[in-house]
């Protein structure tokens, strides 16, 4: 296995995650919020989409979904409680976007040139040392949300996912 496709693998396994964690939620529970404040299931599956997208075309991925600008707000990250989160989409619609456009960064990620993985990090940061380590990041970034759709889940009384 390559590197990239190692880094690319990250981001399937990190995709799969987020499905496992809501393929079994209903309309309802995906805009569960756990707590006031707390952001739900629909938030930050669109979220992920956003940066994903973002991610993807940074990587210079093509054929992307066009994102307005009130919609890349709405999914992004503000330093404050979230409010109420409604009229955020359906989860098959958010779902549907977050797996095309992880596909479309996957298929980036697999393209990369060698010597651009050890250049260094499109944005300096407390984690990232070069361009690999910031690819990384962002599959680490899924799994990270994945443990706050897990929270949520548990919120519900839903089992936890093997």
């Amino acid at each position: 296995m390559t590197t990239n496709e190692l880094l690319a693998a990250g981001y399937r396994i990190g995709l799969r995650m987020v499905h496992v964690l809501c393929d079994d939620l209903t309309e309802d529970e995906f805009r569960h919020q756990p707590v006031p404040g707390a952001n739900s299931a629909a938030w930050i599956v669109g979220h992920l989409a956003v940066v994903a997208r973002r991610t993807a075309e940074r990587l210079g991925a093509i054929g992307l979904p066009n994102l307005s600008e009130e919609f890349v707000g709405r999914f992004s990250q503000t330093k404050q409680p979230a409010g109420p989160q409604t009229e955020l989409g359906t989860k098959a619609e958010l779902l549907g976007l977050l797996d095309g456009c992880t596909e479309k960064l996957m298929d980036a990620v697999r393209q990369l040139p060698a010597e651009a993985l050890t250049g260094p990090p499109p944005h300096q940061g407390p984690f990232a040392t070069n361009y690999a380590e910031a690819v990384l990041f962002g599959s680490m970034h899924m799994t990270l949300h994945g443990g706050q759709l897990s929270t949520i889940r548990r919120s519900l009384g839903k089992p936890p996912v093997a």
